[in-house]
């Protein structure tokens, strides 16, 4: 594995900071300069709902960027300066919600990119937003097609992160050696869980155990029991709805389970409430969604100013106090949207073809998540795939709290690797052209 240096990624943090967005320097605003309408970036995400851990606190992230970009006057495209506006819609990850969300969005607010989960709710929206040239970006590069131009994704590491994570705890514990996974039934749990299990074969792992169970599952004594009783040595929870996880990891502490753990996504004040943090310093809880008051992104940083505009913002007792604490989303609906605007600055136009050439002609633009490349021909068919240097972090006993252990870039292992892990896919249909 490649890992980055902090030095490296502290470096360029500070650079972009410099010019307060990652996607370059915005030079003050000129007398002479045209004053254009905002670019509405539209929020199509669940609110409410079991999902909405995944879409709320996205929006405060959202609000941050917008505040850098408008405390400078708003974005040069051109010789005409955009102001940022976020419009948001609750689709409750409901496919109907979300094509309704989108119309909303593109004709009431005239947005120009939109923001999401993806899997079912993208599923929806996205015919009608290709057709009408607005940029969607779900979480995960799940949906990019070549058949959806303007889909841009990448700023969730799924499903790269699914496959650093088990790269990283075999080579922490060479030992080990059956793997079993489980996420609920969905299609980006299917695609997902393709990827993780191919990669974890690539990596030497023999897999016992790869299932799915019903996202109306309420009692999960079964479905652990049932996964143990294939006795594996770690255990992956994938793309496991954020809801479901504090219910999944009380069952694995209860049934004695005490090998690695790893997921997408983990919120520790919800876990913490069902199991000791003595059992979760000894599973590890492995996950790709670092927080941005790391002290491994080091200060001054843009993640630390990030920090700090949060606090002042949402934090307790702030003017729009969330009245919890920052987790991991807050930040993760940023990076893809520093990448629309740097494509559109340097296009020098809101054309969306214009808008992704200028991406697609990048070999790297920097967000607050990294250095993000710019591919995906070889798992998506398309090159709208932005690729940042993939965290892995691990519950901190100090801090009750996720930590960076390690930052990994994903393309070294992936191209050595690609052939056995591709092939899994197409067993399981899951290849981006068995799929459309």
């Amino acid at each position: 594995m490649k890992s980055i240096g902090k030095m490296a990624l502290r470096s360029a943090g500070i650079a972009a900071i410099a010019g307060a967005l990652a996607f370059g320097a915005l030079p003050a605003a000129q007398a002479e300069e045209e004053v254009g309408d905002p670019i509405g970036i539209g929020f199509n995400a669940p609110l409410s709902g079991p999902v909405a851990g995944w879409g709320l606190p996205g929006l405060t992230g959202l609000k941050i960027l917008a505040d850098w970009v408008n405390s400078e006057g708003g974005l040069l495209v051109g010789d005409t300066r955009h102001m940022l506006e976020i419009h948001q819609f609750d689709n409750e990850y409901t496919p109907s919600k979300a094509l309704q969300g989108a119309k909303q969005l593109v004709f009431e607010n005239e947005v120009k990119i939109v923001l999401g989960i993806g899997a079912t709710t993208g599923d929806a929206q996205i015919p009608f937003l290709m057709e009408n040239g607005v940029f969607y970006a779900p979480l995960a590069t799940t949906d990019i097609h070549p058949t959806r131009p303007y889909v841009i994704a990448g700023e969730d590491a799924f499903p790269r992160g699914e496959m650093m994570r088990q790269l990283y705890i075999k080579n922490v514990y060479p030992g080990l050696k059956t793997y079993a996974v489980i996420s609920q039934e969905d299609s980006a749990a299917f695609l997902g869980q393709s990827w993780e299990v191919g990669a974890a074969k690539a990596a030497g792992w023999e897999i016992v155990y790869d299932e799915h169970f019903s996202p109306e599952t309420t009692d999960f004594a079964p479905v652990v029991t049932a996964m143990l009783a294939t006795n594996p040595d770690a255990v992956a929870l994938n793309v496991t709805w954020p809801d479901f996880i504090p219910l999944v990891m009380e069952q694995l502490y209860l049934q004695g389970f005490e090998g690695p753990i790893n997921a997408n996504y983990i919120e520790w004040e919800a876990v913490l409430q069902k199991v000791p943090a003595e059992w979760a310093a000894k599973v590890g809880g492995y996950d790709s969604y670092p927080t941005m008051d790391d002290p491994w992104w080091g200060n001054p940083s843009m993640q630390s100013r990030f920090v700090d505009d949060w606090q002042v913002r949402f934090g307790d007792g702030a003017p729009e106090d969330v009245n919890a604490p920052m987790t991991g989303i807050d930040w993760l609906y940023m990076p893809i949207v520093q990448v629309y605007l740097h494509g559109a600055q340097k296009a020098g136009s809101l054309d969306p073809d214009a808008v992704l050439e200028a991406i697609r002609s990048e070999t790297a633009i920097m967000t607050i998540e990294g250095p993000a490349l710019i591919s995906g021909e070889d798992m998506w068919g398309a090159k709208n795939m932005m690729s940042h240097p993939i965290p892995t972090n691990v519950f901190d006993t100090e801090c009750n709290c996720k930590r960076i252990i390690s930052m990994t870039r994903f393309e070294p292992w992936f191209e050595a690797h690609k052939d056995v892990i591709l092939g899994h896919l197409r067993e399981s249909g899951q290849m981006w052209d068995q799929r459309q």
